[in-house]
């Protein structure tokens, strides 16, 4: 059981890492304007420690307000657009599953405790997955049909 999870955590990860790198490299040519992380950051943001923290949201937001349709074009800067909350959220609940899944069990030895905190780890992995799953379709859309 535990390798079967942590076989298909891998899996997904790395085909949204690829994923999260094509869309980086397409949102520059889409709109030119200077992203805050090269595409690089796409994939070392995950796996490079402390940046991970922060880094994946805003590669993730730059594309978003890169591709989407509703912001001006050729201004040559990045400004938020409507939707971005929904990065905001993912990013929530991702860091939420992280920590609790990570130190609930370190936290305390009360298995009632532990069991909670698992569920809330369980419960804001599942809305992350959901919001990515939102995200990066309206992103392939927009990037399928720029205009």
């Amino acid at each position: 059981m535990v390798w079967t999870s942590l076989g298909s955590r891998l899996v997904t990860g790395i085909v949204f890492m690829r994923w999260l790198w094509l869309a980086r490299t397409n949102a520059e040519v889409i709109e030119p304007a200077r992203h805050r992380h090269s595409p690089m950051w796409a994939v070392l943001g995950w796996i490079v420690p402390i940046v991970s923290f922060w880094f994946p949201q805003m590669v993730v937001r730059d594309v978003w307000n890169a591709v989407n349709p509703q912001r001006p074009r050729g201004t040559g800067q990045l400004y938020r657009t409507p939707g971005a909350e929904l990065v905001t959220w993912w990013w929530a609940a991702y860091l939420t599953n992280q920590v609790l899944s990570t130190t609930g069990a370190r936290l305390t030895e009360n298995t009632t405790i532990t069991r909670g905190m698992d569920t809330v780890a369980a419960v804001a992995l599942v809305v992350a997955a959901v919001l990515i799953i939102k995200i990066s379709t309206r992103i392939t859309a927009w990037q399928t049909n720029p205009r």
